[in-house]
């Protein structure tokens, strides 16, 4: 279908009209450069242990980084630089840094004056790593030199250099960060990963992109129109969104890079929300172009449509399983919204929430073993896991505002949502068992509906 021919003569019918009505009225009550340069010592001389579930965390210390005498922003870069991994190594949940930066800026003037580290000093601290940094700026282009030491052998672990520019600054620094939670822990880090998100920043609501720690914000889309549901494609090049651009619910992938949209689904009603496979290839998602809403699955390009649906009720809010095999809902076929799962190819369908009255929005663990939801109860709406194995459910939020549109990272350690605990919806993230909760993004314009992407380099 011509996309001028279809914004200029698609008609919709009283009745289409009215189901598409009741579909949003359901969605809406939810919606508001780099090489390594040194790497000298043996791993099974310098591996630390980890204790992942309640275990002690490794201690880190992290003074400013050394910028050249005579760059622009020194003082900025220098401490900005530390302050990022600061940030990003107390988020992965496996280290712990040393807070007094006094401290760390006087021990870390004396190695700058003997011109060598003074392993002893560090320890002191109850430091078990040092991270060290040197930062070189030339023009526009920035170079930096990260080294990772064990205070107690006094042996680099690793050492790598990056280059860049101001625009990639960040970056640089969180790729650091992920290489040393990786080194130790053998998992990736979640520093190089990305969020996206919905805000009215404009008095309208567009989509937005930003670091995973909601820094670095900039917005992607400029429909002047209302933006809904923006989910990251797994190899983070795209994202796919509904928008009412054209006076009707559509599905377009926008190009992170270039920016450039492309029409997916443009079926009259309800062409939303989406969710992508594991391989990027297909996406399931809820169309009303027969009537009610149903879930069906396309080609990303939105070819070779297929339904796995046929009721009577609503069915939205299709999630993909990580392993591509099952496909988690929401429909009301039961009396009331719930969440079901069923087989990617619409068989085996079965019901998997019981408790509470409006079960929506489901979001798959990356191990496929559980399944985050938003529940209304007792007049609020709050996020709750189930898991897939046990059956248990564990409530993650209360007595805290609305809480909705749970997101889980990708290495499943912490979930991102929306909370209008403080008056505004805004973004927020904490552990996976609900503790450590906190704010990430605030705009005036409010945030809505994160998606976390997986590890972008």
């Amino acid at each position: 279908m011509d996309l001028n021919t279809r914004k200029m003569n698609k008609k919709t019918s009283v009745s289409d009209q009215r189901s598409a009505i009741k579909v949003l009225l359901f969605f809406l009550l939810f919606t508001v450069h780099c090489s390594l340069f040194s790497a000298f010592a043996d791993t099974s001389d310098v591996y630390l242990s980890i204790t992942k579930a309640g275990g002690a965390k490794i201690k880190i210390a992290i003074p400013d980084f050394l910028v050249q005498e005579g760059a622009i922003d020194r003082e900025n870069f220098s401490k900005k630089s530390s302050e990022i991994l600061t940030n990003d190594l107390n988020n992965s949940g496996f280290f712990k840094t040393i807070e007094n930066r006094d401290i760390l800026k006087e021990i870390d003037a004396k190695d700058k004056k003997t011109g060598k580290i003074n392993f002893n000093e560090w320890t002191s601290l109850g430091a078990e790593i040092l991270a060290k940094g040197h930062i070189t700026i030339e023009g526009g282009k920035i170079n930096i030199e990260c080294r990772l030491y064990a205070l107690k052998s006094g042996e680099q672990i690793i050492g790598y250099k990056y280059g860049g520019d101001r625009t990639t600054f960040r970056q640089m620094i969180h790729k650091f960060s992920d290489e040393i939670t990786y080194r130790f822990t053998g998992e990736n880090g979640i520093a190089q990963t990305m969020l996206t998100f919905v805000s009215k920043v404009t008095g309208n609501k567009e989509v937005y992109i930003s670091d995973y720690d909601g820094q670095n914000i900039r917005k992607i889309t400029d429909d002047k129109s209302i933006s809904l549901f923006p989910k990251w494609s797994p190899d983070g090049k795209n994202i796919i969104y509904a928008t009412y651009r054209y006076r009707n619910p559509d599905l377009y992938l926008i190009d992170v890079a270039d920016g450039k949209k492309t029409p997916v689904s443009i079926f009259p009603g309800i062409n939303a929300p989406a969710s992508w496979s594991p391989d990027g290839k297909r996406l399931a998602v809820s169309l009303s172009k027969d009537g009610n809403a149903e879930i069906y699955t396309m080609d990303f390009d939105g070819k070779n449509l297929s339904r796995l649906t046929k009721s009577r009720s609503i069915e939205t809010s299709p999630a993909w399983s990580p392993n591509g095999i099952e496909i988690a809902f929401t429909s009301d076929r039961g009396g009331s919204p719930q969440v079901y799962i069923m087989g990617s190819d619409g068989t085996n369908l079965r019901r998997l929430t019981y408790q509470g009255k409006y079960n929506d929005q489901s979001s798959w663990s990356p191990d496929g073993n559980k399944i985050a939801y938003t529940s209304l109860n007792g007049g609020q709406f709050n996020i709750f896991v189930i898991d897939l194995v046990s059956s248990k459910v564990q409530q993650l939020t209360s007595d805290t505002g609305d809480n909705q549109n749970p997101v889980w990272s990708p290495d499943g350690r912490r979930i991102a949502f929306s909370s209008n605990r403080d008056g505004k919806y805004q973004i927020y993230a904490m552990n996976s068992d609900g503790t450590d909760q906190r704010r990430i993004i605030y705009l005036e314009g409010g945030g809505y509906s994160p998606s976390w992407s997986q590890r972008i380099e």
